[in-house]
């Protein structure tokens, strides 16, 4: 049974079957500098209201708080706190902390969660979007340390853990954040801005009689896998992600491989490519492959764009198009808006309290996505791709849609409120029920929330074909698998490179191919090549990686694969999945040198005997005595189906 208990002194804490999982306190913050908090003000009166202890605090310097602590009919604990003024009046707050919390006080005949007393706890870092190259962190508690919208706190070898998550994610940018006076105490905050969200101005100040926080859960239990599992059901219960039923895309992205070489004609012989070369031996889904145009795609004139759509229709493909529709990378704001004749860009620029544009971030002016004019220049732009006749668009940038400054909409008073905004008019330009068709949004640069507006988000920063790009998109992968199929459709592992991107100064060997291929097989997914079809060994590549119709299966599946091990800064080796009743594992080597890789059948929940087909090379590997063992030669990959129907545990 899951509870909450007020202790006295402002304290309140949780209790989980025998254990006392965290005590906490709250605090909050009006504009004016007024302070409160519950361990140093009044109880005012506390009631019960179902699942839900209300408790009423009373500050000295005229502010109120309320903390709601609750526990759902699942069993998942919750809180929240809403300020108010004592006298009435409005106020006005960039900052709430619903939860203080830090390790329970227990006597000797009580228990907690033997991960307070380690040292070596971890806290997950989870990075606010993916640009940058951000990654996820599991680290040591520190002073200043911060996650954004959630965090798990776990022991890697027991896997025991803590995860206090946001639950609301429409007004306030949210984190978890050691505390800068004792590490083992943890603020989760409501009114985050700073650096690692991109942004320059201070989060927005939301007013009113009451003012209330996000919520946060609070789940405890034995694997910190299976707790955030648990957290993205219960979001998608909240809010299902955007439902795509045409399948997992499997296709071409123009831009590792030609990024701005691009031109109508190597557009046209990569649908080529991939129509004559690889669908025939296995490289599609339900019959269909997506040719999709990058940035750049404006070297042709809409005719043939639309041209270029219909050809693809004609061979029985699909046309992809690109979009930055949040960000501004022109020079001149005094150009005029396309679809908006006599406005010029600078009325649609986000700008600071001094009626300043804010600073460019990756390159780019945050658009205001709550004027009007965006609203008429974006639907000119997504009109044009349905008009088209285009069935995907990649939007990147969004990160920029959900930057703290001053908004035309005086309603908008946050960043969080401005993206949610602009997210649904896209996700309703969009709609089957407007283009009459289906289309798929596939977010790049994103924030993980808010979540549900595109089919599938891109779990990193641009990943290609090297043994580095395998170890960084793993790294999403070990920490970021639950977001498939709950909060997005697929997870995106980003442009699949098999032999080189114009960014890459060699070519990938045989084995980052194999590598990288397999990281997106196992994402959840969307398959999207990203090669210069010009180059024969390209083509090579292709065929040799991209024609395993066992591989595609899994990829096809909409499985992302579970890792066995948590790995800090890096990511785990070992991934594992059931498909149709059969057991896969996928392990990784990224080292250039050659190592044996040792993948214990505890660690990954598998039985301690049995057999194993890779199915890439179709050698069988065996586990023996709990252990199976592969000796890699620099980056490579293994993908294996079980194949011995007898086993012992």
């Amino acid at each position: 049974m899951t509870y909450w208990n007020y202790t006295g002194d402002g304290f309140w804490e949780l209790h989980d079957a025998d254990k006392k999982i965290l005590k906490a306190h709250a605090r909050a913050q009006d504009t004016q500098g007024r302070r409160i908090d519950t361990r140093t003000c009044a109880l005012t009166g506390q009631e019960k209201q179902g699942n839900v202890l209300i408790l009423h605090f009373a500050g000295d310097e005229g502010l109120l708080l309320t903390e709601r602590l609750g526990v759902t009919d699942g069993g998942m604990a919750w809180a929240d706190c809403t300020l108010q003024a004592a006298d009435g009046q409005t106020v006005h707050t960039r900052s709430l902390a619903p939860l203080v919390f830090s390790a329970p006080g227990t006597q000797a005949d009580e228990a907690s969660p033997a991960i307070w007393k380690d040292l070596w706890i971890k806290m997950l870092a989870v990075p606010y979007d993916n640009t940058m190259w951000l990654r996820y962190e599991a680290l040591p508690l520190r002073a200043g340390r911060k996650s954004y919208d959630l965090t798990v706190l776990y022991s890697e070898d027991s896997r025991e853990g803590i995860l206090v998550g946001a639950l609301d994610f429409d007004r306030w940018k949210n984190a978890l954040v050691c505390s800068a006076t004792d590490a083992n105490t943890l603020d989760a905050c409501c009114g985050i801005a700073d650096e690692g969200t991109h942004d320059t101005q201070p989060h927005g100040v939301l007013s009113g009689q009451a003012v209330a926080s996000s919520r946060f859960c609070i789940l405890y239990g034995s694997d910190y896998r299976r707790l955030l599992e648990r957290y993205g059901d219960f979001l998608a219960s909240q809010r299902a992600p955007l439902q795509w039923t045409q399948g997992v895309p499997f296709g071409f992205n123009s831009w590792a491989g030609l990024a701005f070489r691009l031109t109508e004609e190597r557009y046209e012989k990569s649908g080529d490519f991939l129509r004559e070369a690889l669908m025939p031996n296995g490289y599609q889904n339900g019959g269909h492959t997506y040719v999709n145009l990058d940035a750049g795609w404006n070297v042709m004139s809409p005719d043939r764009l639309i041209a270029q759509a219909q050809r693809l229709h004609d061979a029985g493909q699909k046309a992809g198009i690109y979009d930055a529709p949040f960000a501004f990378f022109g020079k001149d704001p005094d150009q005029e808006i396309p679809g908006v004749p006599g406005h010029r860009f600078g009325e649609i620029l986000l700008r600071d309290e001094q009626n300043r544009f804010l600073p460019r971030v990756d390159g780019a002016i945050p658009y205001d996505v709550t004027h009007p004019l965006w609203r008429q220049m974006t639907a000119y732009k997504f009109g044009n791709f349905v008009e088209w006749n285009y069935d995907y668009v990649k939007v990147d940038f969004m990160t920029h849609g959900g930057m703290e400054g001053r908004h035309y909409d005086e309603a908008v008073a946050t960043g969080r409120q401005a993206i949610n905004q602009g997210y649904a008019f896209l996700n309703d330009l969009l709609s089957e029920e407007k283009t009459g068709r289906p289309f798929f949004i596939s977010l790049s640069i994103a924030p993980i929330f808010p979540y549900g507006y595109g089919h599938a988000r891109r779990v990193s920063c641009d990943a290609f074909g090297t043994r580095q790009d395998v170890e960084y998109e793993l790294n999403s992968h070990t920490y970021g698998w639950w977001l498939n199929g709950r909060l997005y459709q697929y997870n995106d592992p980003d442009h699949i490179v098999l032999y080189k991107s114009f960014g890459m100064e060699r070519e990938c060997t045989e084995g980052e191919a194999r590598a990288r291929y397999t990281t997106a097989v196992i994402g959840g997914t969307v398959m999207m090549l990203s090669d210069d079809y010009e180059c024969d060994k390209a083509r090579e590549r292709a065929r040799q990686f991209a024609c395993n119709p066992a591989v595609n299966r899994i990829a096809a599946s909409q499985t992302a694969f579970f890792p066995a091990e948590s790995a800090q800064c890096s990511a785990s080796a070992a991934y594992t999945a059931l498909i149709d009743g059969r057991q896969y594992v996928a392990l990784f080597h990224w080292a250039d040198q050659k190592e044996t890789v040792v993948l214990r059948a505890d660690r990954a929940s598998l039985p301690k005997q049995g057999s194993y087909r890779d199915l890439w090379s179709g050698k069988v590997y065996s586990m023996e005595d709990g252990l199976l063992q592969w000796q890699a030669e620099g980056c490579d990959a293994l993908l294996l189906e079980m194949c011995a129907a007898r086993h012992t545990v």
